[in-house]
């Protein structure tokens, strides 16, 4: 996956050229088993990319302004087993553009057999999933809801690896899609002494129902999401310039940086 992201980094930071970026993505261990030649299929995975009449390749998310992105914020909840028994459980997913929420996707998936300890946190039974679709099914529904938004999570690594590691295990491809996580989001830009959902839902009074439910937790972190965007510095315009702000060490902590309300 780390080649693969450092592949779609330097395309964020610049146009490439179609052909070397196709012979770059043959490099990729991560997609290895997947023959990905053209600009429809990379869109068909999540990668929001057009091809310009010079030959290049342009990554959407660098140009479009971040208030007319789609972001799909997503939670998860997993048997907790190990990861070659590791199955997804429930999926919540809630779509965002300008502020405003556009659709939501919910569903649980089949599996005989839960951990107590899972039962116990998530109030899932086995027998609640006893009719649900299977998890290949699901997954095939999501990608299709998810479409090349911009996956959030409220830490995005975990549910991002955890459903491509479940698509390979169904030798459907991995997710390609930009990605951004909340946590490292609202520590730049909420006050809080703790950033778990938990705590920021009380901090922020957010009620969504229940914890430890996929599509409440999925709408908590989206109002996490759209609080945070209230307090986002002057030179985040774009989609990847906020995918960035993640990641460098600026912070809500420092007193000389400007901001902007969500609707300036």
């Amino acid at each position: 996956m780390k080649q693969f992201e450092q592949l779609t980094d330097k395309l964020a930071k610049k146009d490439l050229n179609a052909k070397r970026f196709f012979c770059m993505l043959e490099e990729c261990e991560y997609l290895s088993d997947f023959d990905i030649t053209c600009v429809e299929e990379l869109n068909s995975l999540g990668l929001d990319v057009t091809e310009k009449e010079n030959g290049d390749l342009s990554l959407a998310t660098k140009n479009r302004k971040w208030q007319e992105q789609r972001f799909c914020v997503v939670d998860i909840e997993t048997n907790n087993l190990p990861l070659n028994e590791a199955k997804v459980i429930e999926i919540g997913a809630v779509t965002l553009k300008n502020g405003t929420i556009l659709d939501e996707f919910s569903s649980l998936i089949f599996t005989d057999f839960l951990p107590d300890a899972i039962v116990n946190l998530t109030g899932i039974t086995v027998d609640m999933l006893k009719d649900a679709p299977s998890e290949a099914e699901t997954l095939e529904k999501f990608r299709l809801f998810l479409g090349t938004d911009i996956f959030v999570a409220h830490n995005v690594e975990f549910d991002y690896t955890f459903l491509s590691y479940a698509l390979r295990r169904h030798n459907f491809a991995p997710f390609l899609n930009r990605k951004l996580c909340t946590i490292k989001l609202a520590k730049k830009t909420i006050k809080s002494a703790k950033y778990g959902l938990q705590t920021l839902r009380e901090v922020l009074e957010i009620n969504e129902g229940v914890h430890h439910r996929a599509l409440s937790d999925a709408r908590s972190a989206a109002k996490v999401f759209l609080e945070a965007c209230k307090n986002l510095p002057r030179w985040v315009v774009t989609a990847e310039d906020l995918i960035e702000f993640t990641k460098t060490s600026k912070s809500f902590l420092e007193p000389k940086l400007p901001f902007m309300d969500i609707d300036d």
